[in-house]
């Protein structure tokens, strides 16, 4: 029988973080399978995965010789749930800089099916008419353009229909709002799940590389050329309040 849902998570160095992650998604998570990619750490952390994953059978770990990028190692987690013989109806994403709390994962996809939508996310930005993210909203009820990948979780259909996230974003940044506006064209609903019972310690692999600011600058332009002039302009989206 099918886990209730499949989580892939990205790691590259940073293994004491990784380490603090597992231990609160193990401790607070019940009847999930976890893909856990190794993005070619040169750290300790294939090996420490690698263990980890011969004790606990609902994991799955890949250890890559290279680091394929924040888009194409989740393009390739993707690839490996398509590999299984018995697919989880949700799919979704965690950051290893992401804690989740007691419950969490019932409380996150029943804000996704009580609100008749098909993706949900924990962090949801307002894009500026440049298409550049101007603003995390904090309250219930503010305007917002898309939810980001961290915490994103998905009926599988959405990415069996419209794909996973474009290959030309990669390495990173821009991949969120383009599914989304991917997946509002082909008529699937958003949900913003702003009482979501997870915490992130941002950038703890990003916010190092010197070059952030350059692949920010990249990708913003090719998410431009791709959107501009479409009706996916900022507006309010459906916010629905998480469930107690």
């Amino acid at each position: 029988m099918a886990s209730k849902a499949a989580i892939i998570v990205l790691s590259h160095n940073g293994l004491d973080v990784t380490k603090k992650f597992l231990k609160h998604l193990y401790r607070h998570t019940e009847d999930f399978t976890l893909i856990m990619i190794d993005n070619g750490s040169s750290d300790e952390s294939p090996e420490y995965l690698g263990d980890f994953s011969d004790d606990h059978d609902n994991m799955l770990f890949v250890a890559n010789d290279e680091n394929l990028g924040v888009i194409g190692g989740r393009n390739h987690g993707w690839n490996i749930y398509q590999t299984l013989d018995e697919k989880p109806a949700y799919l979704g994403f965690l950051d290893n800089d992401q804690f989740v709390k007691e419950g969490w994962l019932d409380q996150h996809l029943d804000v996704l099916d009580q609100s008749h939508a098909h993706v949900v996310g924990v962090e949801a930005w307002m894009l500026s008419t440049t298409f550049r993210p101007m603003h995390r909203c904090k309250r219930f009820g503010e305007p917002w353009s898309y939810v980001g990948c961290g915490g994103m979780f998905m009926k599988k259909e959405v990415p069996e229909d419209i794909g996973m996230f474009d290959p030309q974003f990669n390495p990173c940044y821009f991949e969120d709002p383009d599914f989304c506006f991917r997946a509002r064209r082909a008529g699937y609903r958003l949900a913003w799940n702003y009482k979501a019972r997870v915490t992130h310690l941002p950038h703890q692999t990003l916010g190092k590389n010197p070059k952030r600011m350059q692949l920010f600058q990249k990708s913003h332009a090719k998410f431009f050329e791709k959107w501009k002039g479409s009706r996916f302009t900022p507006q309010r989206q459906h916010a629905v309040e998480a469930l107690q």
